[in-house]
């Protein structure tokens, strides 16, 4: 019993921390120390487009991360912990002075990491480019079907329209005021209570906020961020009334996300609501206590 209720325990909290979203970078050598995100679970690669000197790799002292192999042109390691700050890496390369060996500055995240950087001596190499340019078209293709998702749910106006097309189903919209009181983070940016706002595939979140800051303030993009593993979920879109908020004014923030009916995560897990600001980004919006599934009883989900 003992080994079952520490296996369910395990279980559950690995669950609960998300894995960072992984990804692939090529980067041009500075002479400024180039970051790279690394892992506890995941072990990154950098892939270099010269022979490294593979003993001359170092780490800073007592650095809380492993080397697990290096090749003739590469090296791949995995943090040991998460690094509670940036650890450096140099990695020569082969009958070069170590004067010269570029730096990396090693850190973790809990949204993301680098799965592979392939780096390149000089910015101008025929790989490098291709590999920017496969990377823009990607994002392109990305953000084309994006538009064209947002110009078919833009097209479905007033009720008939979510009905038609399939926004609002047979299960309704549910709308609730969020029991946790909500407070802004940032000094002079007020947040009244959350109003959630809940169909089978996507959740408004509805709040009314007051400027007492003495600047114009506007969001640009928001996202929830889980209150103790950092995992992000972007808003796919952010509208105000009125779309810039005066000093001393009052509006009204709109914020969607894609949300799937107990797909979405753990009933009951809170996140924080941030809204970043379109200038600069200094004066972000964040409201903690946000919930998007609640916790179902027994009864609600066996039936009577």
């Amino acid at each position: 019993m003992l080994a079952l209720l520490s296996f369910a325990a395990w279980a559950a909290a690995a669950e609960d921390s998300a894995p960072p979203k992984t990804q692939v970078r090529s980067v041009a050598l500075t002479a400024k120390a180039e970051g790279v995100r690394v892992s506890t679970r995941i072990p990154t690669t950098l892939t270099f487009d010269t022979p490294i000197n593979a003993q001359a790799v170092k780490l800073g002292d007592k650095a809380p991360v492993e080397i697990l192999a290096v090749g003739e042109r590469s090296l791949t390691l995995r943090a040991l912990e998460e690094l509670s700050e940036a650890v450096t890496l140099r990695v020569p390369f082969l009958n070069a002075s170590p004067l010269m060996a570029p730096v990396f500055k090693l850190t973790t995240a809990a949204d993301v990491m680098d799965t592979q950087v392939l780096v390149f001596r000089d910015a101008s190499a025929p790989e490098l480019m291709q590999a920017r340019l496969a990377a823009l078209e990607a994002r392109c293709s990305a953000c084309e079907s994006a538009l064209a998702a947002q110009r078919e749910r833009g097209k479905a106006v007033g009720p008939s329209g979510w009905i038609l097309s399939g926004q609002v189903s047979i299960y309704g919209l549910k709308v609730k005021e969020l029991r946790e009181p909500s407070r802004s983070a940032t000094a002079g940016m007020e947040a009244g209570a959350v109003i959630r706002f809940q169909a089978d595939t996507w959740v408004v979140l509805a709040v009314k906020v007051s400027n007492r800051t003495g600047q114009p303030w506007m969001p640009s993009k928001a996202w929830l961020e889980h209150s103790s593993t950092g995992r992000r979920v972007e808003a796919r879109t952010v509208a105000m009334a009125p779309d810039v908020l005066p000093p001393n004014g009052v509006g009204n923030i709109a914020v969607e996300f894609a949300w799937m009916r107990g797909k979405s995560g753990p009933e009951g897990e809170a996140f924080r609501l941030v809204i970043q600001e379109a200038a600069d980004g200094a004066r972000p919006l964040a409201i903690p206590g946000v919930v998007l599934d609640d916790v179902t009883s027994a009864q609600e989900k066996n039936g009577p």
